[in-house]
């Protein structure tokens, strides 16, 4: 739970260039009951995301880091979700729905298997994570609490609306002009006014792969939209 202080706390140059009604609020892409993911640890969360965020993550994971399979972000924070927050897997062994299933069987699970080891697309996609736990175009699993869309300018002047909306264990993702998700990250910490993010990336050296990243320095990093995941109330 967020304390006092935390929620007291505002973006002072960005409220300042702003006049009432100029900035654009998010548009709020769904609301679940209160009680959804009411046992998400929110503090486990956090400690697996700045304990595996660093190369080479656990291992007892396989590395989707290569430029192949796009990167290894979405798979990191799905394990935070899993391994950190004691969240159950969705679905069916064998089905790969992205709006209904999402689990990992493994350890180390090629990239196409079937039977008992396997993976959905949900857990190592942007993408297709977006529309499990959010929607695309309007269409999704909607297993969050909450999702919220900015465009980048708007994120950027309503910096403290997503401050105050964010609490450890969510995850924001970024998405491009042409609507594709593009990358996933999850929140660790808050300070000094910020939102800290933690994330794996391609396993290119000149990629990060770590904690303390600043979300107000990356909301234009997909180009077009970020979208905030609360993961429960």
């Amino acid at each position: 739970m967020k304390n006092v202080l935390k929620k007291s706390l505002t973006l002072v140059c960005l409220a300042s260039t702003l006049v009432a009604g100029q900035a654009m609020a998010a548009e709020t892409l769904f609301t679940n009951s209160s009680s959804t993911n009411k046992d998400y640890d929110r503090s486990e969360a956090k400690k697996y995301a700045e304990k595996y965020a660093e190369r080479p993550g656990n291992k007892n994971y396989a590395n989707y880091g290569s430029n192949g399979d796009g990167g290894d972000c979405t798979n990191f924070v799905s394990q935070v979700l899993y391994e950190g927050g004691g969240l159950d897997f969705h679905g069916n062994v064998g089905y790969n729905r992205n709006a209904k299933d999402w689990y990992y069987y493994g350890p180390h699970v090629p990239k196409n298997t079937s039977d008992k080891k396997s993976r959905t697309s949900s857990w190592t996609g942007a993408h297709q994570f977006r529309e499990h736990w959010a929607v695309v175009n309007g269409s999704g699993g909607e297993f969050a609490y909450q999702a919220k869309k900015y465009s980048v300018q708007d994120a950027q002047k309503n910096f403290d609306d997503i401050y105050q909306d964010l609490n450890t264990g969510d995850i924001v993702q970024y998405v491009d002009e042409n609507g594709r998700t593009v990358h996933s990250q999850v929140v660790h910490k808050f300070k000094d006014g910020d939102v800290y993010m933690a994330q794996h990336s391609v396993n290119d050296e000149d990629y990060y792969w770590g904690t303390d990243l600043r979300l107000s320095e990356w909301l234009d990093y997909g180009g077009a939209y970020v979208i905030t995941i609360e993961i429960k109330k």
